[in-house]
């Protein structure tokens, strides 16, 4: 097996003891957490209480080690912290952009899988991912005017997801209507002469619709003004049965018996390309994030049920078709997802649910987390998540070239596993955290030396949009998950290999 790998000119030193040399520092936070006083250059984990202390708000949970840290010798803790101001440099400056609406975080469209020709489109869909990921960094002591650039590109992120807000009842595709139905989105939120074709056949999406509502939720808002009765309660109406995994025209479409939600919020025109009885698993496991903040575990596991049980089908499906699953294609068996057709969306997504919603691990109906640890973290050419690290710390997915199996790999991917491997790290064992520890540490260490000039990370397509194919991505959704995967590796930095076996 052959294995490209990425290679630029900044160099930095072995990160691989970062944990150890951070200093603590001191902070004071307004109950607001926008007043942060940054004193010195280290970097204070905080409290719960330090950041977004307004009951009504989300909680990003840091899950900080009551442990001590070694002194700063040697510049380690300087990389780290700068190449986390760089990157938030790096999103600020996007606002110059004369192309871009205020408060946007841009995705771009290619014909290609490697962005080679990608276009600035208008989408709704990368705002409130890089406003999730800008979170984290809050809890991080950092130059003042950095934790002002974020809480300016936070606010004006959520006008603009505000501004693209519609209506359920409309008269067709991108036509307001009365205000008298829920509130949706759809994932463009403008046309251009060039998108007229695909104008007929963008509607509102259950993904991009709670994907913002939880970035709402976490800004404070109460999003159930926007519905008849609550929002949970308008959603379970786009529940189907007997629907079809995602629609391929080169695969057969498989009928599944679960109560699921559709990707769809509006039948919209009927000759449209896409499928109206259309599930995804990753989109299911973005409802099931949001869900989970907004219901308790009884309430959630009554009123979804069904959506645990395809959401472990799909798990199911990556464990017993890992020899299948070469990069792009069929990723478990069956067309699961024909929107995310990288496995590690999906390890990504899923866990999050788990570690930023509180989605339930236990129980009749549960994520099986087992098993998604044991697909992350299979190896030795089992074709599991971990099988797809490369030496130098990075992570891809295998492409045939040449006839040959090869690893191609990306900073966008490298900081899903390595967001996957952190938000699951609490429910391994012993014996799996030590291997984590090594694969995480590696990765770090990849992803700071590869932060281009600007502050930024490559781009790579992790979303497609079927008939005719387009490639998704941008520097800037890549760079917002570089952030938080920093944020969260200092956060919750897994104990050393020494550390963990002597627990």
């Amino acid at each position: 097996m052959s294995v490209i790998k990425r290679q630029k000119s900044v160099f930095v030193t072995s990160c691989l003891l970062i944990a150890f040399v951070f200093c603590v520092i001191s902070i004071g936070a307004s109950a607001e957490g926008t007043n942060l006083q940054a004193s010195g250059v280290g970097i204070d984990l905080g409290t719960d209480d330090d950041v977004l202390t307004n009951i009504d708000k989300f909680e990003y949970n840091t899950n900080s080690p009551n442990t001590d840290t070694d002194i700063d010798d040697d510049g380690l803790m300087d990389t780290f912290e700068d190449s986390i101001e760089q990157g938030i440099s790096y999103l600020f400056s996007t606002r110059t952009d004369p192309n871009r609406t205020r408060g946007e975080f841009a995705i771009f469209e290619s014909s290609y899988m490697n962005m080679s020709d990608e276009v600035y489109r208008k989408i709704n869909f990368g705002t409130p991912l890089v406003y999730h990921s800008l979170g984290f960094l809050e809890n991080l002591t950092l130059n003042r005017s950095i934790l002002d650039d974020i809480d300016i590109m936070r606010t004006d992120a959520i006008s603009f997801m505000q501004r693209h807000r519609e209506c359920d009842e409309y008269d067709g595709p991108n036509v307001l209507g009365v205000d008298t139905g829920g509130a949706v989105w759809r994932y463009y939120y403008e046309f251009g002469d060039h998108m007229l074709l695909r104008a007929l056949f963008n509607v509102p999406d259950i993904d991009d619709t709670t994907m913002i509502l939880q970035a709402l939720y976490e800004n404070g808002e109460n999003i159930d003004d926007y519905y008849p009765t609550t929002a949970t309660d308008y959603f379970i109406n786009f529940q189907l049965r007997d629907a079809f995994i995602t629609h391929n025209p080169l695969v057969p479409p498989v009928q599944l018996q679960y109560n699921n939600f559709d990707t769809w919020t509006y039948e919209g025109i009927q000759s449209r390309i896409y499928k109206l009885e259309d599930y995804d698993v990753v989109v299911n496991a973005n409802v099931l994030f949001f869900y989970s903040t907004q219901l308790n575990t009884s309430d959630l596991q009554t009123q979804i049920p069904e959506v645990f049980d395809y959401i472990n089908y799909g798990i199911a499906k990556m464990n017993e078709n890992r020899q299948k699953a070469i990069f792009p294609g069929s990723w478990t068996g069956v067309n699961i997802s024909i929107y995310y057709p990288s496995p590690f969306t999906f390890t990504f997504f899923l866990s999050r649910a788990y570690k930023d919603g509180g989605a339930p691990i236990t129980g009749n109906q549960s994520i099986n987390i087992n098993k998604i640890n044991e697909y992350i973290l299979a190896d030795d050419d089992k074709d599991g998540q971990l099988d797809r690290q490369s030496t130098n710390g990075s992570w891809g997915n295998f492409e045939l070239i040449n006839g040959t199996k090869t690893l191609v790999t990306n900073d966008l991917e490298s900081a899903l596993a390595t967001l996957s491997l952190l938000n699951i790290y609490d429910t391994l064992n012993i014996s799996d955290k030590v291997i984590a520890n090594a694969a995480i540490d590696n990765s770090i260490e990849y992803l700071l030396e590869n932060q281009n000039p600007d502050g930024s990370w490559d781009s790579a397509f992790w979303f497609q949009a079927p008939q005719p194919t387009r490639y998704s991505g941008s520097a800037e959704i890549t760079t917002g998950f570089v952030l938080e995967a920093l944020a969260k590796y200092h956060a919750t930095r897994p104990k050393t290999t020494s550390a963990v076996s002597d627990q």
